[in-house]
């Protein structure tokens, strides 16, 4: 198992949730949506807010259980 790599990709996920929230909230924010379209268009972009969201969520559990796996490594040769 390759511990390293977990936690690369658990880095990977939170950036890319943070930079989808990032551009989800950008639209939300942007004053040139028109205004029949900004109903549908907002719900889509919370859709998406909310994604980035749980990205970033399910990322960080996952580097927090590599940081566990180590931890027992550590006490098992220890």
């Amino acid at each position: 198992m390759n511990v390293g790599a977990i936690n690369q990709s658990a880095l990977l996920g939170i950036n890319r949730g943070i930079a989808q929230a990032d551009q989800a909230s950008s639209k939300i924010a942007s004053a040139d949506q028109s205004a029949e379209n900004k109903t549908k268009d907002s719900a889509q972009e919370l859709v998406e807010l909310k994604q980035a969201e749980q990205q970033v969520q399910v990322s960080a559990r996952v580097a927090q259980t590599a940081g566990d796996v180590i931890g027992s490594i550590i006490d098992i040769k220890a």
